[in-house]
């Protein structure tokens, strides 16, 4: 008996192979690169509802969020990036640059770029980089580094303002 369960268990580890397993209740959607990030997440979401609501939306999408800390080009302190395309799947990266910031600013900069891959989501065009280009430059407004939207940046104060009240674990998620 014992010897059968082992099999099974070894069976299971083989064809799992390489692949992430997640937790019950764990995002598919949203990909943490390190231990670090997953603690970012975990807080985020217990302590703001704004930021649970954003990963549920992305978890309803066909877009994978990367999420990585590294720096942005021209010393931004958050972007989002095109990865790739699959045939059912949209992939983008989100970089953070964690130097000088405290958890509460990444956070709150993890949930505006969450806001912008959920734009991304609702844009079913956007299939390439070509695509995501021409809508990010179609949506937003240019700035010094890249463009913006209004309702990141509205996402990015609500999201602050709920982690520094913290009151935010007794709040249910809004609902969309």
């Amino acid at each position: 008996m014992r010897q059968a369960l082992a099999s099974v268990v070894l069976a299971t580890i083989a064809l799992i192979g390489g692949a992430t397993v997640y937790a019950q209740g764990e995002s598919t959607s949203v990909r943490p690169e390190d231990a670090a990030i997953r603690e970012l997440i975990a807080s985020g979401l217990q302590r703001s509802a704004t930021f649970r609501d954003l990963n549920t939306q992305l978890d309803r999408s066909n877009v994978v969020v990367y999420i990585r800390f590294s720096r942005c080009a021209g010393k931004v302190a958050a972007c989002l990036t095109w990865a790739s395309a699959g045939v059912n799947t949209r992939r983008l990266l989100i970089s953070l640059d964690r130097f000088g910031r405290s958890p509460d600013e990444l956070t709150a900069l993890l949930a505006h770029e969450f806001q912008h891959a959920n734009e991304v989501a609702t844009a079913s065009e956007i299939t390439d980089v070509d695509s995501f280009q021409q809508w990010v430059a179609a949506s937003g407004w240019k700035h010094g580094a890249g463009f913006e939207t209004g309702e990141a940046m509205k996402i990015t104060r609500q999201v602050a303002a709920e982690l520094s009240r913290g009151d935010n674990a007794r709040v249910e998620p809004r609902r969309p």
